[in-house]
């Protein structure tokens, strides 16, 4: 029998939470499809934990571990990696784009005033 506990409740309002999170951002066009595919994942992820409590019994026999609850820190230090992972490529992406944006910026103030000296 599945026994459900107040973590099991915690899980399913922040996986809503990463579901409408990244529904929002893509409809107000902030942010491109990779967040929202990551926000699915991870949202996705937590509702079928919450709702589905002994999968993790079945995840640990097959990596091979004795606890469930050491399967559920490997499966959750994974995700935190591959979610870092894509947060320090986002964050390099978007120092590459600052610096050519402040060049062009600067290239453009630079043509104002050898115009306005003429």
């Amino acid at each position: 029998m599945v026994e459900y506990t107040i973590v099991n409740l915690v899980a399913a309002l922040v996986g809503v939470l990463f579901l409408a999170n990244g529904y929002y951002l893509v409809r107000r066009g902030r942010e491109a499809m990779a967040l929202f595919v990551t926000s699915l994942a991870v949202g996705a992820g937590l509702l079928f934990v919450a709702a589905f409590p002994n999968v993790f019994e079945v995840v640990a026999t097959v990596l091979g571990l004795e606890l469930k609850a050491r399967a559920i820190l490997v499966i959750s230090n994974l995700t935190l990696f591959v979610l870092v992972i894509y947060l320090l490529n986002r964050i390099g992406t978007l120092y590459d784009r600052v610096s050519r944006l402040n060049e062009q910026v600067s290239l453009l103030e630079t043509e104002r005033r050898d115009r306005s000296d003429e």
